[in-house]
């Protein structure tokens, strides 16, 4: 009897370690979350604030005024930046989005001469792109000329109506400021997505899905590595990320 009683509990004294590895596993896996929080809505004006600031500030000392904007979208189909484009206010000749769409077709990148024509990377034409969110940060990147994915805008939706019969190029997409961006392909008719999408460097499809997947991967790859972190270390990394998210709120609101 005295050896019966010894095995059941030898047996319970397993059960409850073995819970308690498994209870560790899983808090250690999913215990430390640290999720990219975008919630506030920026609006337009406010960002063109923000760019005028910025390109006034840091181009003296000529006079900016604004030409137009591009809104860009993530692969998931929310909004990710704002493209806000300015010229020198003694230069007329490019006063719309359309005129520097228009003169962008007209060369190539094949030399420097053609892309400084293209791209008007000549100190006429300044471009800044802020968040979408007050919690994301307000310059994103900013550079003289215009960006190529609006430089090759018209020729890749040429492209696009040339080999795809009824279809026509939508919305601009940057998973990160430093993308040079894909565009839906949509119907003409309907406006609906095909659900690919055309790569602006060299024109290659590519599947809305694969673009999402991969945002997924990297996602799920920094989770991996915040479920390594002790309690401690996970608190720290939390309060550095509201604290960043605080200190970009409130130097939007100082541009209200």
């Amino acid at each position: 009897m005295r050896k019966i009683i010894l095995v059941f509990i030898f047996l319970i004294f397993i059960v409850i370690i073995g819970g308690f590895f498994l209870f560790k596993s899983s808090v250690g896996e999913s215990g430390c979350v640290i999720n990219d929080l975008r919630q506030t809505p920026v609006s337009l004006d406010l960002a063109k604030s923000v760019a005028s600031d910025q390109v006034q500030r840091n181009n003296p000392p000529f006079d900016w005024v604004y030409v137009g904007n591009y809104v860009v979208y993530n692969s998931f189909g929310d909004t990710n930046y704002y493209i806000i484009i300015f010229r020198k206010i003694e230069f007329t000749k490019f006063d719309t989005l359309a005129k520097l769409e228009q003169n962008a077709k007209l060369f190539s990148d094949s030399t420097s001469e053609e892309s400084d024509n293209k791209y008007q990377f000549n100190d006429i034409v300044a471009t800044v792109m802020t968040g979408t969110m007050k919690e994301d940060k307000l310059i994103q990147r900013h550079f003289r000329g215009i960006p190529e994915s609006i430089g090759k805008r018209l020729e890749i939706k040429e492209f696009i109506e040339s080999n795809y019969p009824g279809k026509t190029i939508g919305n601009l997409i940057f998973d990160s400021p430093m993308d040079v961006g894909f565009y839906e392909i949509i119907s003409k008719s309907l406006g609906e997505s095909s659900g690919d999408l055309i790569r602006v460097l060299d024109k290659s499809i590519v599947s809305l899905r694969q673009l999402k997947q991969n945002q997924e991967d990297i996602q799920k790859r920094k989770q991996q590595r915040y479920s390594t972190y002790e309690d401690e270390e996970c608190e720290r990394y939390k309060q550095a990320a509201v604290d960043a998210m605080n200190a970009n709120i409130n130097q939007w609101n100082e541009f209200e």
